[in-house]
């Protein structure tokens, strides 16, 4: 799902690094009170638009639901708006059995989900970004289940990102916390969901190289790719005792860098980019395949 182009000349707050999110009892992050009771925090829907205006009179934007086989394979969808879906919580198929649901698209580069124990569930996701000139604010806005299984976002704050904040492979981010308190067998449990959303920044691929390199460091074979070409398995020949990734990246201001990154034959894999008109970038994951011997 795309986040739509960049629009110029935005301005909004940067945040502090982590925001506290109190959902429960209907407040929260510009949450309209009565919406959010009796729900669960399961997640972000992240934009760079403000959700506002596209919300009901509830103040929340309905998720329409589409059940698959297994309850695993539900999809949430916010039909007409563009933005990433980073949703992940845990549940009971029909049998009774522990069932994870997720929806997670794939501009979010990484994607984590911890359970502490039945009742905490830790959540952290990437954006890799390419910002440009002008300044892109990224909405955190949260994605909550009622007890009767509906799913709604409501509107989040934003996170400003642009080209002069930070140097290359630098992240910001927030994190919304959500505590809720049940009884359990006598005891009062308290149930608490934490996701963290963090956008990497990045520079702009413009070509791949690969370059493939003997024990004696001599080039065997040099071959160039645009980003998001670079075969899914890569294999290698005979001789290939280390393998040299090339990518010629462009600044915001033009500016050219290249990177590099020695694949040994402890490396069984390899990460490249590609990034879409928007700045969102894709992280595409590559199998190496060693020559034996």
């Amino acid at each position: 799902m795309d986040l739509g182009k960049r629009f110029a000349k935005l301005t909004c707050s940067i945040l502090a690094a982590v925001l506290i999110l109190a959902i429960s009892g209907g407040t929260g992050s510009r949450a309209r009170a009565g919406s959010t009771e009796g729900t669960r925090l399961i997640g972000l829907f992240m934009t760079t638009r403000d959700l506002s205006p596209y919300v009901g009179e509830d103040g929340v934007l309905w998720a329409s639901i589409h059940p698959g086989t297994d309850p695993s394979e539900t999809e949430y969808r916010f039909e007409g708006i563009d933005g990433l879906r980073f949703i992940c919580y845990t549940d009971r198929d029909k049998n009774g059995e522990p069932a994870i649901i997720s929806n997670i698209d794939e501009g979010i580069s990484r994607a984590d989900l911890e359970l502490e124990d039945e009742s905490s569930v830790q959540m952290s996701g990437t954006i890799l970004f390419v910002p440009g000139p002008d300044e892109t604010c990224f909405f955190y806005n949260p994605v909550l289940k009622a007890q009767d299984g509906s799913v709604f976002a409501v509107p989040g704050d934003p996170m400003a990102v642009d080209a002069s904040m930070s140097l290359p492979d630098a992240a910001v981010g927030q994190t919304l916390r959500d505590e809720r308190k049940h009884t359990e067998h006598g005891a009062e449990v308290t149930d608490v969901t934490n996701v963290s959303m963090e956008i990497g920044i990045r520079r702009e691929p413009l070509r791949i190289t690969l370059l493939q390199f003997s024990d004696a460091h001599a080039l065997l074979k040099a071959e160039e790719y645009a980003p998001g070409t670079v075969p899914e398995e890569i294999v290698l020949p005979e001789g290939t005792e280390y393998l040299l990734v090339e990518t010629r990246e462009r600044t915001a201001d033009g500016a050219l860098f290249d990177r590099r990154e020695v694949i040994g034959r402890e490396d069984d894999g390899l990460y490249t980019l590609s990034c879409r008109e928007d700045g969102i970038c894709i992280q595409h994951y590559h199998e190496i395949v060693w020559a034996k011997g």
